[in-house]
């Protein structure tokens, strides 16, 4: 059988194009590679790391970072049985939409997350009594660092942290400012007993930067991140083997625009 194939002269210069330029495809990348194919920011350990191409850098307690990107809606993620930090277990069933299982999971719990059991107030019980949901949610973010605006990684926001996000972006908001016109600086919040990520901002983006970031806020990896165009199953934050620590300097954050 030929492997040969006919490309349209205007896809076979794109082509050409993409090999001189080095450029592939995020959804190509994400569809057809392995799990870990979508980069992403784990806070394993109390500390910022950027995960990708199985290579794992360690950051610091803070991380300055552009906001390039953010599901417009409320993620959901369950894990089946308490979740035991083991490499390469995902979870038993989510939705990148909140409304519906992706189209990947195999045994949905249910065909709608409004009428799912686990999606409701009071199916799980924390150990301080609070009233919880065995069905997390999450937001998900695309980021760029700010040191390199050419990576596009993914940032979960579980809901603890969510409350903390909306009033960043109320103050941004309240100034007029968009998240891409800012850096953001992701810390912790030392007076919770695990990593709760908080938000402050962290400087401005220089305008020559600001070109890059508004071309990176149109690219395909922006809405894998995101999971706006989900690809294969999220996988929690994996132990890898090639960590590079890189200890990033706690500078005090500017004050807030007069």
């Amino acid at each position: 059988m030929s492997t040969e194939m006919q490309v349209p002269a205007h896809i076979a210069a794109r082509i050409k194009a993409n090999k001189d330029t080095g450029h592939r495809s995020a959804i190509l990348d994400a569809l057809a590679g392995g799990g870990d194919s979508v980069p992403r920011i784990s806070i394993r350990g109390g500390k910022y790391r950027l995960v990708a191409g199985g290579v794992e850098t360690v950051i610091g307690n803070t991380l300055d970072v552009i906001i390039v990107g953010a599901n417009p809606g409320t993620s959901k993620m369950f894990f089946e049985g308490a979740y035991t930090g083991e490499e390469g277990v995902g979870p038993r069933c989510q939705s990148s939409d909140g409304k519906t299982p992706d189209s990947f999971v195999s045994d949905p719990i249910c065909d709608s997350c409004v009428k799912c059991p686990n999606n409701i107030l009071g199916s799980k019980v924390n150990p301080s009594g609070a009233k919880s949901k065995l069905c997390d949610d999450l937001r998900y973010l695309a980021v760029v660092p700010a040191a390199d605006h050419s990576q596009v990684y993914q940032l979960t926001i579980k809901v603890s942290a969510m409350k903390g996000m909306r009033k960043y972006m109320s103050e941004l908001a309240n100034y007029g400012l968009q998240p891409e016109y800012v850096v953001t600086r992701l810390g912790f919040d030392d007076n919770a007993s695990y990593p709760l990520i908080t938000f402050s901002r962290g400087g401005w983006l220089e305008e020559k930067g600001i070109a890059t970031v508004e071309r990176v806020m149109d690219t395909d990896q922006v809405k894998l991140c995101t999971r706006e165009v989900a690809g294969k199953a999220a996988l929690p934050p994996s132990n890898t083997s090639n960590v590079v620590s890189i200890e990033q300097k706690d500078d005090p954050a500017p004050a807030a625009p007069a």
